[in-house]
Parts: C-alpha cells; sequence; structure tokens
C-alpha cells in the first residue's frame, strides 16, 4: 500500500477512513471506502449535477400534473343585507311574508390555469328553516372565472306578500327570532362548471348560513364574510 505515518490516522473519525486505516486500524470502521480515491472529481461533479437536474425534472412534473388535475370551485357570501323580513296573515296552507334581501356571492376559482366556466345558470334559493322564501340567478350559462381570480356575483329579492310554506315550529322559531333581532337563514347555491381543457362537467351545490340582522339606510347591519360548504355528492358527466 505505501509508506506513510499510522500516527496520522485517526481510525474512530470516518471521515480519515482511506486505505490507510486498513493497514493502521485493527477494526476499520464500515465506511472506509476512499471515494475520492475511487472516484475522479470530474465523475462525481457530473453525478451531482445529475442528481440536480433529476430533481429538477421530477418537481416540473409533479408542478405540471398538479395543474392539470382541476380543483372544484369555493363559493362564500361576501355581503347581504336584510332590509326587511316580516310574517303576515297565515291562511288555510301558506303564511304571508314580505321580505327585502341583497346579497353578493363570490366563486373562487383556484386552479393555476384552468377557467371554470358556468355551463348551467347559477343561482341560489334563501330558505327559512328548510322553506324557500325566494329563488335568485346569480351568474347566466357561459360565464367564466379566469384561473385564479374570483367573479362576485349580486343578487336582489323582494316581495310584499309572498306564500311561503312555514309550519306552526317555524312560525314560533320565526317569532323567537324576530325578539332576538337575529335572522337564522340559509342561501343554498345551486349550478354546474366545467373547468378547460377537459370536458367533464361538475355540478354545484352549496349551502352558506347566514346570521343577519334588519339593516336600516341610517343604521345598516354589520355583516362578515361567509364561507359556503360545497355538498359531497355533486358529481359530473
Amino acid at each position: 500500500m505505501g509508506d506513510f505515518d499510522c500516527g496520522a490516522i485517526d481510525c474512530g473519525d470516518c471521515g480519515d477512513c482511506c486505505d490507510e486505516c486498513f493497514d493502521c486500524c485493527d477494526e476499520p470502521c464500515v465506511c472506509c471506502v476512499c471515494f475520492s480515491d475511487a472516484i475522479s472529481g470530474k465523475a462525481l461533479f457530473c453525478i451531482l449535477c445529475g442528481l440536480v437536474i433529476f430533481a429538477v425534472l421530477a418537481a416540473l412534473v409533479t408542478l405540471l400534473v398538479i395543474a392539470l388535475v382541476p380543483h372544484r370551485v369555493r363559493l362564500s357570501v361576501e355581503d347581504a343585507a336584510l332590509a326587511r323580513l316580516a310574517l303576515g296573515d297565515k291562511n288555510a296552507t301558506a303564511t304571508a311574508l314580505a321580505y327585502d334581501i341583497s346579497i353578493a356571492v363570490a366563486v373562487h376559482n383556484g386552479n393555476w390555469f384552468m377557467p371554470a366556466e358556468h355551463t348551467a345558470p347559477l343561482y341560489a334559493d334563501l330558505l327559512f328553516d328548510g322553506a324557500r322564501l325566494a329563488r335568485v340567478g346569480l351568474a347566466t350559462a357561459g360565464a367564466v372565472v379566469r384561473p385564479r381570480r374570483r367573479e362576485v356575483y349580486h343578487a336582489t329579492a323582494a316581495a310584499d306578500s309572498a306564500s311561503v310554506a312555514l309550519g306552526s315550529t317555524a312560525v314560533a322559531e320565526f317569532a323567537r327570532e324576530s325578539t332576538a333581532g337575529v335572522f337564522q337563514l340559509e342561501l343554498r347555491v345551486l349550478g354546474e362548471v366545467r373547468y378547460w381543457p377537459h370536458h367533464k362537467k361538475y355540478r354545484l351545490d352549496a349551502i352558506c348560513r347566514l346570521e343577519l340582522a334588519l339593516s336600516t339606510a341610517t343604521s345598516p347591519a354589520m355583516f362578515r364574510k361567509v364561507k359556503c360548504d360545497v355538498q359531497k355528492d355533486h358529481g359530473g358527466r
């Protein structure tokens, strides 16, 4: 192996393990392979470059796969104002209800590259205790939400005497909430979207739970943004 000074070799330091440790140490450590002797500096540089290139390509492929897999849009109620909500006389089959409400619903497209197109009208049902008070349109078929953007759709609904099928329990709950000054309403948003370049269509079905106090022109009620719960049974075709 050649002449060398064994006193300069640390048998317990794997960093010093080269050919010398086989001659100088009784039990050479397990890593006693001198890579600097076995592999030239140029070859080692090429291996490291190859590993870096492989890691970069793997990351690019992963990002491309993520970008091409569509992510469902999210919905939120950005604003809502309740100017009127009052019960009228109840007849044999339904209760007269007066209401005046305005809403702003946002559709968020979190996809990096794919626009989301509404392939059917987007509309919302306003519900109290499961009974529908009104239905309003939000977006028409063909409207598009661009990638990494959101579109906010505004709508209003008003009636002086609408017939609503409220049961006795719902009427009692309405009276309780009227006394408290805060109404528990639900907004059910329904529609259908497609993510280009995919042709599959996905049904939208989301519930937005609202707590609204009555607003006036001189005393508007405060509103905090509400995230809608997307239902899990929305299929595609």
